[in-house]
């Protein structure tokens, strides 16, 4: 579960550099735009859930 919240986090970071690369330096297609805020929204849950599973299993 580790693995998967450290590749989540790092999904998460390249997502963010790539909206605030759309809002700071030049405008970026719809679409694209889009799918990275899917991406976005795929990345926090898997991040949140990792998380937690990793709490959980630390707890034990």
């Amino acid at each position: 579960m580790q693995k998967v919240q450290i590749l989540a986090l790092i999904i998460l970071v390249i997502t963010l550099l790539i909206a605030g690369f759309h809002m700071l330096i030049i405008p970026l297609s719809d679409w694209i735009v889009r799918i990275t805020g899917i991406v976005m929204l795929v990345s926090v849950a898997v991040c949140a859930y990792s998380t937690v599973r990793v709490s959980q299993i630390k707890k034990k």
